[in-house]
């Protein structure tokens, strides 16, 4: 049985930060570079209906269209990626 999504359409939502396990690795300067541009996360627009995905192992998990602000591109994000963002009207 799969649970509902989460979100709707035209939400709000943001990207969660990236876990930190304690994994020391090297710094470059590209490391650097994507550290401080996505240093405040990324916010999104849902813009369509999500889609559930089955993956090889027959696990589901809903695959949301969004928008980041400031982009036209679509991008496919799931549901797990993302929070909503805290103060704004849903």
């Amino acid at each position: 049985m799969t649970s509902q999504p989460r979100y709707k359409v035209n939400q709000r939502v943001k990207e969660r930060k990236k876990a930190n396990l304690g994994v020391s690795r090297i710094i470059t300067k590209k490391n650097l570079d994507a550290i401080y541009k996505y240093k405040n996360g990324r916010h999104f627009t849902i813009v369509g209906e999500p889609k559930l995905k089955e993956d090889k192992l027959k696990r589901k998990s809903w695959l949301y269209p969004l928008i980041e602000d400031g982009k036209e591109r679509i991008e496919w994000k799931m549901q797990g990626m993302l929070q909503p963002i805290e103060g704004e009207k849903e």
